[in-house]
């Protein structure tokens, strides 16, 4: 029987915000808690190659409509960035146990392998003669990796995206050339990446039930973002 100093507790309990616990989370198996991982690390990653990317298209129109869309990039990238850091805090805990650490290492390896891409394709380029191909020649550098991240841990999202930027700067330089092309590979790559990585976003927040009224009533969080 509920005496009253359990019920006035009760209802001065104020909503707390309940964060999924990491034993929670890899209860999942370690390909869920890594494919959450991946997408808040990587999330972040991509954020940052998209606002290099929507500021080198910008620096390439120039002018007033440069100023734009410099402007426009750096609210949605802030937005996303301050989103997700508000969502996403504890989502997402490194992993623990024998086939995590493998996997790890496999993210790690392949991430490595694409920076140094990032690096050695434009230096190519530019002693081929193809200064104009640099941008393209880095976007490529991502699909590939977003497609073996999506085998290896699972985030189907990253298929379409990932054939899109290995596929489309080919196709751009095929057909482009100069500022139209470093304008368009910009603002293309640049949109795609930085919407992937909201989306990303989007699935660990629903790791976070959004309120609880009073000490023993969470609710279990609804696992949106292992596949």
């Amino acid at each position: 029987m509920t005496t009253k100093s359990e019920a006035a507790t009760a209802m001065t309990t104020p909503l707390i915000t309940v964060t999924a616990k990491p034993a929670a989370i890899n209860a999942a198996g370690p390909t869920a808690a890594w494919s959450r991982r991946v997408r808040r690390i990587g999330g972040f990653i991509q954020a940052a190659f998209a606002a290099l990317w929507l500021v080198r298209a910008s620096l390439a129109i120039g002018g007033r409509a440069g100023d734009v869309l410099l402007a426009v990039s750096a609210v949605a990238v802030i937005g996303v960035v301050a989103y997700a850091i508000r969502v996403t805090a504890g989502t997402a805990p490194r992993p623990a146990g024998p086939q995590a650490r493998r996997i790890e290492r496999s993210v790690t390896a392949a991430t490595v392998i694409e920076l140094v891409a990032a690096f050695v394709l434009p230096v190519i380029v530019i002693v081929a003669g193809h200064s104009d191909w640099v941008l393209p020649s880095v976007v490529i550098t991502i699909g590939p990796l977003l497609l073996y991240l999506d085998h290896l841990v699972r985030i189907p999202r990253y298929r379409p995206v990932g054939w899109a930027l290995t596929a489309g700067p080919i196709i751009l330089v095929a057909t482009m050339s100069g500022s139209a092309l470093a304008v368009t590979t910009g603002i293309a790559a640049g949109v795609i990446l930085l919407g992937t990585a909201a989306a990303g976003f989007h699935d660990l927040a629903s790791l976070r039930p959004a309120r609880q009224a009073g000490p023993g009533s969470a609710r279990k969080p609804v696992d949106h973002a292992s596949g």
